[in-house]
C-alpha cells in the first residue's frame, strides 16, 4: 500500500509530536511491507529519514512573509494545482493528513478529485483556533469568535465531506471537532507505550530526590506554575529538573532549577531517567489522552503527576498518573504527598510495564485497519 503522509513539518525529528507521530507511522509502515512517503510544507531542519517532498523553500519560522501565507492559505484553503501534480506524482493509495498550516485543507478536494480517500488525524484545535491551543496568549481559555474565527473554520471545514476517517489520540479531541466531520467514521487510537532504548533502566530513588518536565516552554504548559512551586519543593529536599526550550527560557535559566536545556535521542532517555518522577502541568485542553511526554515517563518507569485538562483526564492513577491541581498550593500538596508520603511505593506501582513493542503493534494495527476501511466503498451514513 502507498501511503503519502502529509504534515506541515513533516517527520522533522527537530519539531513536535505529530512530526513524531508522522515518523514513527512512516517507519512501522516500512517495516510492514508498505511504501509510505512525507508530503512537508516546509523544509526539514534535521534528517527525517523518509522520503520527504517539500512544498516551500522556506520555514514560517525563519520568513515573515511565509508566516503570512500560511494564514491567508488556512482562509482560501484552496485544492492547490501543485497538490494535485504531488498526488499525480506519488500516486498514493491514502493520504493521510496530520496538520496542515502551510498546506490547507484543500488537499482533502484534491485527493478526492483524484479519487485517493483521505484520513486525518487530529493533533490539536488548528482547524478551530489561529494559535491551534484554544488559549490567549496569557494562558487562559480562549473561545473562538464567530465572527472571525468561525468564517476561518468554515473556509478550511468546507473540504471535510472528502474525509472517510478522522483519528484522534483521545475521546476528548474527536468530541470537540465532531460537528465537523459529520459524515466521516470516527476513532480513538491513543499514543502507544513503547520501550526506551536502554536497558536495563535504574529505579527512582525512594525517597524521590528530582521532579522532572521535559517539553515547550510556553505557558499553556503550566512552566510558570513550575517555577512558581520550585523553591517550595527544594526546602523539602525535591529539586526540579527541566528540559526543552521556548518563550520562557530566559524565565526558567534565572528561577531555582536545574535546566539542562533541550534535548534529543539519547540525551531525553537520560535525563528521564535521571529524575524519579515527571510532572505535566498543562494549563490547556492536552489533545491527547495520554500524550508523548506522559507515554516516556511511563516508558523510564517514572510516575507522572499531571493536570486533569482534556485528554489528561482519560488516563488515572492506575496509568501511574497522580492528578495535581492548577494551582501553586495544589502543586505543592500533592507532590509532597506522593513523593514523600506513603502513596509513593503505590504511585511507583502502578506504573505499566513495558516489556516488548507490543503496545507499538497494537497501534500500527489499528491505523492499518483504518485505510483499509478506507479504501472501501464510501460510507453512505454518518457512524455512530
Amino acid at each position: 500500500m502507498r501511503v503519502l503522509l502529509v504534515n506541515s513539518h513533516g517527520a522533522d525529528p527537530a519539531y513536535g509530536g505529530a512530526e513524531r507521530y508522522v515518523a514513527d507511522l512512516a517507519r512501522g509502515l516500512l517495516n510492514g511491507g508498505h511504501e509510505p512517503a512525507v508530503l512537508s510544507a516546509f523544509p526539514p531542519r534535521e534528517d527525517p529519514g523518509v522520503e520527504t517532498i517539500v512544498l516551500h523553500e522556506s520555514d514560517w519560522r525563519d520568513a515573515r512573509m511565509r508566516r503570512v501565507r500560511n494564514h491567508v492559505g488556512d482562509v482560501v484553503s484552496a485544492p492547490w494545482p501543485g497538490i494535485g501534480r504531488t498526488l499525480r506524482r506519488t500516486r498514493p493509495d491514502i493520504v493521510h493528513t496530520s496538520n496542515l498550516p502551510g498546506i490547507g485543507s484543500g488537499i482533502w478536494e484534491a485527493a478526492r478529485r483524484a479519487g485517493i480517500p483521505a484520513v486525518h488525524t487530529l493533533h490539536d484545535y488548528h482547524l478551530l483556533c489561529p494559535r491551534t491551543t484554544l488559549t490567549r496568549r496569557d494562558g487562559g481559555p480562549c473561545h473562538p469568535s464567530p465572527l472571525l474565527c468561525g468564517v476561518r473554520t468554515r473556509r478550511l471545514a468546507r473540504w471535510t465531506p472528502a474525509v472517510r476517517h478522522v483519528i484522534a489520540g483521545s475521546e476528548h479531541l474527536l468530541r470537540v471537532h465532531e460537528h465537523l466531520f459529520g459524515g466521516a467514521s470516527r476513532r480513538v487510537i491513543r499514543l502507544p507505550l513503547a520501550p526506551l532504548n536502554v536497558s536495563p533502566i535504574d529505579p527512582p530513588h525512594s525517597p524521590p530526590r528530582k521532579l522532572g518536565y521535559i517539553g515547550a516552554l510556553t505557558t499553556t504548559k503550566g512552566v510558570e506554575l513550575l517555577l512558581e512551586v520550585a523553591a517550595d519543593l527544594a526546602q523539602h529536599g525535591i529539586g526540579v529538573r527541566i528540559a526543552g526550550d521556548g518563550p520562557l527560557r530566559e524565565h526558567v535559566t534565572a528561577a531555582a532549577v536545574e535546566y539542562v536545556g533541550r534535548v534529543g535521542a539519547r540525551a531525553k532517555t537520560e535525563f528521564l531517567t535521571s529524575c524519579d518522577a515527571g510532572i505535566v502541568p498543562s494549563l490547556w485542553e492536552e489533545p491527547s489522552g495520554p500524550p508523548y511526554v506522559v507515554r516516556e515517563w511511563q516508558a523510564a518507569g517514572r510516575p507522572v503527576l499531571a493536570t486533569r485538562r482534556g485528554g489528561l483526564t482519560e488516563i488515572t492513577a492506575e496509568d501511574g498518573v497522580i492528578p495535581i491541581q492548577e494551582s501553586a498550593a495544589g502543586v505543592v500538596e500533592t507532590t509532597l504527598k506522593v513523593l514523600r508520603g506513603p502513596d509513593w511505593r503505590r504511585a511507583l506501582a502502578s506504573v505499566p510495564a513495558v516489556e516488548d513493542d507490543a503496545d507499538v503493534r497494537r497501534w500500527m494495527d489499528a491505523h492499518e485497519a483504518v485505510y483499509t476501511a478506507a479504501r472501501g466503498p464510501t460510507p453512505s451514513a454518518a457512524p455512530t
